[in-house]
């Protein structure tokens, strides 16, 4: 009895060689699973096959089910694990062809991690209940209620359309994600630069810093750090709407100090201030591991 004809195309000996393994998962059951490998031009057609009678107590209709359930199941985690990316290239070539060959590997990069996100929120449960493997295999096992074979890329890219356009949505965030790192990294450059090509205006600052974005500024002597420069700046910053990191980027470039110590409460800021003043300042920062100004932070972060 013909159970299932799949239909690879060359290149994919690796994933034709895991199904095979996997088809012997029946032998625990004492059922020999018969496969039949041929090559058709570029293409490899696999067939399996069951002698009836040792299909055991299934009839033979309910283990020609189970076992497109399997292979279901299983071609899921291979499409999810070892096609994805693939695809995901595929589209990034096809769609930002002007990206040269390291601008792709990076944009992948940030694909991953949206994907990793995007797996990590729905076992948080913050995604739909039904997971992306659950869709591929409901998809696949609408398509075997009619057909004992399937081209399983034309499968992927007609019926899979939804998990396709998922992929293309998603490495046009990948994108966008890539063009910001860009952009930001171009950013901190030049501020490195500003900041190198100053002269010292004060030797240290210290920067108490609350978790809910609020700073307070203070001199080798901690005393604060107030003057009619930064005052002016504050005032030019308000009116264009600038955040409270732009302002403390911006105070900090302004008194261009010879060392910048950060000082925060247990819960601390946010990491992302923290990281770009260590790459705009580099060797002159300092992350203070407990002092008497920190435990001031405290005390501004009502203000």
């Amino acid at each position: 009895m013909t159970l299932l004809t799949l239909i690879l195309n060359a290149g994919w000996e690796d994933i034709c060689n895991r199904l095979n393994r996997e088809t012997d998962f029946f032998l625990k059951d004492g059922i020999v699973i018969d496969r039949n490998i041929e090559k058709v031009g570029k293409e490899i057609y696999i067939t399996y096959s069951v002698k009836e009678l040792n299909t055991k107590k299934y009839t033979a209709d309910d283990f020609k089910y189970i076992f497109k359930y399997y292979m279901a199941n299983i071609f899921s985690e291979i499409i999810i694990n070892n096609i994805e990316e693939r695809l995901a290239y595929k589209i990034l070539s096809s769609q930002y062809f002007y990206f040269g060959l390291q601008e792709r590997k990076a944009i992948l990069k940030h694909f991953n991690n949206i994907q990793k996100d995007e797996m990590y929120q729905y076992e948080e449960g913050v995604l739909c209940t039904i997971s992306k493997k659950a869709k591929i295999v409901q998809q696949m096992m609408n398509y075997f209620m009619e057909n004992d074979a399937i081209h399983m890329e034309g499968f992927i890219r007609f019926r899979l359309r939804s998990y396709t356009e998922e992929l293309e949505n998603n490495i046009d965030r990948a994108v966008e994600d890539f063009i910001m790192e860009k952009e930001y990294n171009e950013f901190i450059r030049l501020l490195r630069y500003f900041v190198d090509i100053q002269e010292a205006k004060i030797d240290t600052v210290h920067v108490l810093m609350s978790e809910n974005g609020n700073y307070h500024l203070y001199d080798s002597k901690n005393r604060m750090i107030n003057n009619e420069y930064l005052e002016d700046l504050a005032l030019e910053m308000a009116d264009k709407d600038i955040s409270c990191d732009d302002l403390l980027i911006s105070s900090l470039i302004t008194l261009a100090p010879k060392k910048v110590g950060i000082h925060f409460s247990a819960n601390g800021p946010r990491k992302e201030i923290v990281e770009t003043i260590q790459k705009v300042f580099s060797d002159r920062v300092y992350i203070c591991s407990g002092c008497n100004l920190c435990g001031s932070v405290k005390n501004i972060k009502q203000e």
